[in-house]
């Protein structure tokens, strides 16, 4: 090869290796969350939501690609149509973002409660019917909703509408730590990135060693949701089968093939109650004050082994509004069935009944 081609040849390597590193691509890969991804860019991040949308998160210069939304970082004013959406943004310390909220009976974030009064926060409507008007008038840099849960009419509005929201439904993942890594998207939006990543291994660090402590012996567990005569119950493969596998209890209902709720009938709870140490309510807005409130519903609950040696629990009604506090759920939770492990444990997000 002549010495004028050689110099061609390295010339054009170099030429496309400085091109290579310009795009080079950064893929995070996420440890238990499987509804959302971000790849780093050169100068811009790429997030896939939970509807599979490409949202492009840029700072100084709009890039040339295709996506389904353009968003500037860090955003400055965000609408949050679900309350585990601003527990979120409170791990990661951006709650101060927060100009618009979904409408609830109560806040028991004492801060987000005090704005709602005084006017720097406003209440938007439900989920599902919300003040369309309201939201566009705070003039957000984004929105976060469930789209799985509102449905396709409200999305579909806010499309005709021009308001940019993102789809976050973390509330699918059925591994709770899954849950909580979403607190990496969120703070991608506020370029916060490291933060989220310190809170998150944080937080499972300290899951990882309450799930270690309670061992191999398991305790029969009854998680249900009793309402109007209706039971529900987790399936197997849900959060709430995961929560109670990590903090060392054996779910009595596990063989149930199913992500979501499973509708049994009474004979069925009592039936797999009946020999079971823990049962566990449900909180679904209505709380649970006394093993009274579930006995008026079912009965047959009162002759089952965890009512007669007092080992009824329910969840507090602020725990779905700290989701971000995993580690002190799955605490409460190693507790309970293993009281003997946690002599000085205090519970905070569920209550004996």
């Amino acid at each position: 090869m002549r010495p004028k081609e050689i110099v061609a040849v390295v010339l054009v390597v170099v030429i496309a290796a400085g091109c290579l590193g310009q795009h080079e691509v950064k893929t995070s890969k996420m440890k238990y969350a499987k509804l959302f991804s971000i790849e780093k860019h050169d100068g811009y991040v790429v997030v896939t939501d939970s509807e599979g949308r490409k949202i492009v998160l840029w700072r100084d210069k709009k890039p040339d690609v295709k996506a389904d939304l353009f968003v500037k970082i860090p955003v400055k004013r965000v609408v949050a149509l679900s309350t585990t959406h601003v527990a979120y943004l409170r791990a990661i310390n951006c709650s101060d973002a927060i100009v618009g909220v979904i409408s609830v009976k109560k806040w028991y974030f004492k801060d987000i409660e005090e704005k709602i009064a005084n006017g720097e926060i406003i209440e938007v409507g439900r989920a599902r019917s919300p003040d369309y008007e309201k939201i566009l008038a705070l003039k957000p840099d984004i929105v976060f909703v469930h789209a799985k849960f509102v449905g396709s009419d409200v999305i579909k509005k806010f499309e005709s509408l021009g308001i940019p929201y993102v789809a976050c439904d973390a509330w699918l993942e059925e591994h709770p730590l899954g849950r909580l890594e979403w607190v990496k998207f969120f703070a991608a939006f506020f370029d916060r990135e490291e933060e989220a990543e310190k809170y998150f291994n944080s937080v499972e660090s300290r899951i990882l060693e309450i799930q270690n402590a309670v061992g191999k012996e398991k305790v029969k567990v009854v998680y249900a949701l009793v309402l109007k005569g209706r039971v529900m119950v987790p399936g197997g493969q849900s959060y709430h089968a995961k929560l109670v596998e990590i903090a060392g209890g054996d779910y009595v209902f596990k063989d149930l093939n199913s992500t979501r709720y499973v509708q049994v009938n009474a004979e069925e709870l009592i039936s797999r109650a009946a020999n079971a140490d823990v049962y566990i309510a449900i909180y679904m807005g209505k709380p649970v004050k006394s093993k009274k409130d579930l006995i008026e519903e079912v009965p047959g609950l009162a002759e089952t082994k965890p009512f007669k040696e007092d080992r009824v629990y329910a969840m507090q009604p602020w725990i779905w509004q700290h989701i971000h506090r995993m580690d002190e759920i799955v605490e409460d939770l190693a507790a309970i069935l293993h009281p003997e492990l946690f002599p000085q444990h205090e519970l905070t997000m569920f209550k004996k009944v």
